[in-house]
């Protein structure tokens, strides 16, 4: 796959759409293969503890040093800065990143003093976490993927190698018994006391045609 893509670059009359596309849609994912767990506290402070795997193909892309306008998360160490001088009441207490011989796996802890901090983290764009507060209840929503319609069967295929071994696995832990619901068809959402938990495979959100979101309620 890794020299697919570098002969799609050398061909890009040929191929520089399918390659361009790859990225939008990886924009639209969360990440390549993402395991997190956020624990919020009835002051609205936590942590987030996160690892995930991105393709070796990225890299030789050259797409990986400091590039938080082309992938959805922080990946090498002067993203995570960068973002940390973005986002007010977030502060970083570890990080790491190590490869494999197809992946590039990152992982890191973060601190926030407030949701606002957490929605900033999540949320560069401004348009896919809304917070809200009603009733006593605290209410966090969030837009996985927005959908996407009429895709290309050479870029549905592409999509299907690259992205076949990778899942999405978010919990979150609350200070109160949460709800849970979702719009989309795609993946599981569970609640156990007081976590709520969502996984899927990648492929199956980033193929989603309906917008996948989640909301999430807890009493403060």
């Amino acid at each position: 796959m890794k020299k697919f893509l570098q002969e799609c670059i050398d061909r890009r009359k040929i191929c520089g759409s399918i390659v361009t596309m790859l990225f939008i849609i990886l924009s639209l994912s969360s990440c390549i293969g993402l395991n997190s767990n956020v624990t919020i506290r009835q002051n609205g402070s936590g942590t987030i503890q996160m690892e995930y795997r991105l393709s070796r193909m990225f890299e030789a892309l050259g797409k990986l040093d400091g590039n938080e306008k082309q992938l959805p998360l922080p990946v090498s160490r002067t993203d995570f800065e960068r973002t940390l001088a973005r986002v007010p009441g977030l502060s970083l207490s570890s990080y790491s990143s190590s490869q494999d011989d197809k992946d590039i796996i990152v992982k890191a802890e973060l601190a926030f003093t407030n949701l606002e901090a957490l929605k900033g983290f999540l949320d560069a764009t401004g348009q896919s976490v809304r917070l809200a507060t009603e009733g006593g209840n605290r209410t966090l929503e969030l837009v996985l993927v927005r959908g996407i319609k009429n895709v290309d069967k050479e870029l549905e295929n592409l999509v299907r190698t690259v992205f076949s071994v990778y899942t999405i696995d978010m919990r979150f832990t609350f200070p109160s018994v949460p709800t849970m619901s979702t719009t989309g068809k795609i993946g599981q959402g569970t609640v156990t006391g007081n976590s709520a938990r969502f996984s899927s495979s990648v492929t199956d959100l980033v193929l989603s045609s309906d917008a996948v979101q989640l909301k999430l309620s807890w009493k403060e």
